[in-house]
C-alpha cells in the first residue's frame, strides 16, 4: 500500500512539474519565434497575381520548356553540356523536376488560391475570379500539350489535398480549360466586385483585354483539337476568334527588364550554349526577312548564321534582341497567333478570308518583332500569293520563336519539315515530354508509363 502512494505521489509530482515548465514556457518562449516573415500565412491576391505571371514568364514560356523545344525544332542548336544532350533527343525525368514544381506550386496552385479567395464572401471579385481562370486554363493548356495527362481533379483540394494525385486524361483537363475559360467570359464581365484587379503586370487590370485573352486561349486550344473533332474543331475556333484580340497591342506579354531579366538572356550570360538553329536562319535569310536580325545576332564574321540541329556550331549566331535582350518581353498569347489560327480555320473549312487573315497573321508579327511595316517585303513575299497550310504553318512556325506553339503545330501537322539531329539517340524527334523525377518518386502508382517517342491524344 505504501508502495502504490509512493507511485501515486511520484505521478502527481511529474503531473505537476509538466504544467509548471508549459506555463513558464508560456511566459518566455516567443510563440513567433518559428513564423517566418518572408512567408507570410496569407498573402493578398495583388501580391500573388504578379508572382503568377512572372512564374508563368519565366518558367513556362521563357526558358525551362521553350528553350528544350525551340532545340527540338530548330529554331536554337543546343551547342553543349545540356543543351547539347537535349539536341540529341535527350530529356530525362529529372531534366523536368524544376518547371514541374514551378507549374504545380507557382502558376496551378497559386492561380486556384486566387480563385478561391476571390469568391470569399464580403470580399467577393469575379472579375479578380475570372483572371485567375485564364492563367490556371493558359497554364493547363501548356502543361497538358507538353505532357499529356496530368493531374488535375485531385491536385488542389486544400485542407483535403491529395498527396498521390491521380492522373487526369487529356480529353478531361481539355474539357476543364473551355469550361475554365468560360466561366471566366462570365465573372469578367461581372460588375459586383468588392475589390478590384491588382499587381497586373500583363494588363494593368484592363478587363476588356483579359475577355481578349481568354477567347484568343480558347481558339488555340480548338484548333489544337483538329485531328480529333475535324470540322467543329475549326468551326468552334472561328467562334472563339470573334471575340479574340484584334491588334498587336491586346498580345498577352508578360514584361522583363533591368532588375528581373529576360529569361534566355540570363541562360546565355550564364551559360550559352545555345546557338540560332540554321533551320530557322536559313529560312529567313532565304527571303531576306526583315526580322532576321532582331531574331539572331550577327556571329563572329559578321554574318547571320544558324548551326545545324546537332552540329555544335558555337561561332553561329546568339539569340537576338527580340529574343534575348535584358527586357524582351515573353509571349503567352499574341495577335499574329491568333490571324494564323483564323487563316487556317477558314482555309480548311473553304470559307472566304483565309488569305487576308494569313496576311494581316504576317503583317502583325512582322510589325511587333521589328517596330516597322515593312510594306514592300511583304508585297512581295507574302501577299497576293496564294496561301496554302504549309504557307500558314510555316509563317506561324517563324512568328512563334521562342514560345511552344510550334511545337504544338508540328506535331499536329507535320511542318515545317524537320531533319533529325547529328548524333541523335532515338530516330526521331521526341513528341512529348517525359514526368517529373519527383512524380515517378513519390506518385509512383499513379504515373503513366510512358516515353518521349509517344504520341499525345490529340496527335494520333
Amino acid at each position: 500500500m505504501k508502495k502504490t502512494n509512493n507511485n501515486i505521489f511520484k505521478n502527481l509530482m511529474a503531473v505537476i512539474g509538466i504544467l509548471l515548465v508549459s506555463v513558464s514556457c508560456n511566459n518566455w518562449i516567443d510563440h513567433d519565434l518559428n513564423i517566418d516573415p518572408d512567408s507570410p500565412a496569407d498573402v493578398p491576391m495583388s501580391l500573388l497575381l504578379p508572382a503568377i505571371q512572372q512564374s508563368m514568364g519565366y518558367n513556362l514560356v521563357g526558358n525551362n520548356t521553350v528553350r528544350t523545344n525551340n532545340i527540338w525544332m530548330q529554331h536554337f542548336d543546343g551547342t553543349d553540356r545540356q543543351s547539347y544532350t537535349e539536341t540529341r533527343y535527350q530529356l530525362t525525368p529529372a531534366d523536368v523536376n524544376n518547371v514541374w514544381s514551378s507549374i504545380y506550386t507557382e502558376m496551378m496552385m497559386n492561380s486556384t488560391i486566387i480563385i478561391n479567395k476571390a469568391r470569399i464572401e464580403g470580399a467577393a471579385s469575379p472579375n479578380f475570379e475570372g483572371v485567375g481562370q485564364v492563367l490556371l486554363a493558359t497554364s493547363l493548356g501548356i502543361t497538358t500539350d507538353l505532357f499529356g495527362s496530368i493531374p488535375y481533379t485531385e491536385a488542389f483540394k486544400g485542407s483535403e489535398n491529395v498527396l498521390s494525385p491521380s492522373y487526369d486524361s487529356q480529353e478531361s483537363i481539355y474539357n476543364t480549360i473551355f469550361s475554365l475559360l468560360d466561366k471566366a467570359l462570365a465573372n469578367l464581365d461581372n460588375s459586383a466586385n468588392t475589390i478590384a484587379v491588382e499587381g497586373d503586370v500583363i494588363y494593368d487590370g484592363d478587363l476588356n483585354k483579359w475577355k481578349k485573352a481568354a477567347n484568343s486561349i480558347k481558339a488555340r486550344h480548338h484548333l489544337q483539337l483538329s485531328g480529333v473533332n475535324g470540322n467543329a474543331a475549326y468551326t468552334a475556333a472561328l467562334a472563339a476568334v470573334s471575340g479574340g484580340f484584334t491588334s498587336n497591342a491586346d498580345d498577352m506579354l508578360v514584361p522583363f527588364e533591368d532588375k528581373n531579366r529576360n529569361p534566355i538572356y540570363q541562360f546565355m550570360e550564364e551559360r550559352t550554349d545555345i546557338r540560332m538553329g540554321a533551320t530557322l536562319i536559313d529560312m529567313l535569310a532565304a527571303n531576306d526577312d526583315p526580322r532576321l536580325p532582331f531574331y539572331a545576332e550577327e556571329d563572329s564574321d559578321g554574318n547571320f548564321s544558324g548551326s545545324t540541329p546537332g552540329g555544335q556550331n558555337d561561332g553561329a549566331s546568339k539569340p537576338g534582341s527580340d529574343i534575348a535582350a535584358f527586357d524582351a518581353s515573353t509571349k503567352l498569347m499574341t495577335y499574329s497567333e491568333l490571324k494564323f489560327i483564323e487563316a487556317e480555320a477558314r482555309l480548311a473549312l473553304g470559307q472566304p478570308g483565309a488569305q487576308e487573315a494569313y496576311e494581316a497573321a504576317v503583317a502583325a508579327s512582322v510589325l511587333r518583332v521589328t517596330g516597322a511595316a515593312n510594306q514592300a517585303w511583304l508585297d512581295a513575299n507574302i501577299n497576293g500569293i496564294p496561301v496554302t497550310l504549309e504557307n500558314i504553318i510555316t509563317q506561324k512556325y517563324i512568328d512563334g520563336v521562342a514560345t511552344n506553339q510550334p511545337y504544338a503545330d508540328w506535331r499536329r501537322t507535320g511542318f515545317p519539315a524537320l531533319n533529325i539531329a547529328e548524333g541523335a539517340v532515338i530516330p526521331n524527334i521526341p513528341t512529348r515530354f517525359p514526368y517529373a523525377q519527383s512524380e515517378l518518386d513519390y506518385n509512383s502508382e499513379n504515373v503513366p508509363s510512358v516515353s518521349i517517342s509517344d504520341k499525345l491524344w490529340w496527335d494520333q
